[in-house]
């Protein structure tokens, strides 16, 4: 299998890290720059994104929620996403909703690299709330995602190193002192300090 990442990329992390936790062991990671080396990446993905996983005969999956949903039944360990019932769609409803405050992470960081005439700062206070408002929530039901490793636990960890690493002027866990203490302690997993973004 080969991964195609970068490694300051929060999506592609999240797929290395629930390799790691699944024991996948070989796969190739193939860095590529979406935007400096289309032509590595359109072929295969026709969204133009990463990750993407090759495998297979040159078959291929994207986006991260489905590349780390393969790597859950390929790999061994626990389940980090249930397979059915209520449990499955609560933990479904936690991982967008830490992909949507990732997504609302990097749509800021994207519009603080436009020249500073082009930024909107109504757009950046909307996405900014929605990050909030998504860490408010993760803190207020961090009890349903607590115990063993989950989907929803890898989705927020690499939110929240997302903003330190992008966004970190602002301290975004201030409000949240037992979120804070939760990723504190996640983030010194193995698969966390091997997958941290450069």
């Amino acid at each position: 299998m080969k991964l195609l990442v970068s490694h300051a990329s929060p999506y592609a992390r999240k797929c290395r890290v629930t390799a790691l936790e699944k024991g996948i062991m070989g796969i190739e990671e193939v860095h590529v720059s979406p935007l400096d080396e289309p032509e590595k990446l359109n072929h295969l993905n026709p969204l133009g994104k990463i990750p993407c996983l090759i495998y297979g005969e040159n078959k291929t999956l994207f986006d991260s929620p489905v590349i780390c949903a393969y790597f859950d039944e390929l790999g061994e360990g626990p389940r980090l996403m249930p397979k059915e019932g209520e449990v499955h769609w609560a933990m479904r409803r936690h991982e967008a909703l830490f992909d949507g405050l990732l997504d609302s992470a990097l749509n800021i960081v994207v519009d603080l690299r436009k020249p500073e005439q082009q930024h909107s700062e109504q757009w950046q206070q909307r996405w900014g709330c929605a990050i909030d408002r998504a860490l408010s929530q993760g803190q207020n039901e961090l009890d349903k995602i607590e115990g063993d490793i989950s989907a929803a636990q890898i989705a927020l960890s690499c939110a929240i190193g997302y903003l330190e690493f992008r966004l970190s002027k602002h301290d975004w866990l201030a409000p949240y002192p037992y979120l804070r203490e939760w990723y504190e302690a996640f983030n010194q997993r193995p698969s966390m300090q091997a997958t941290l973004p450069k």
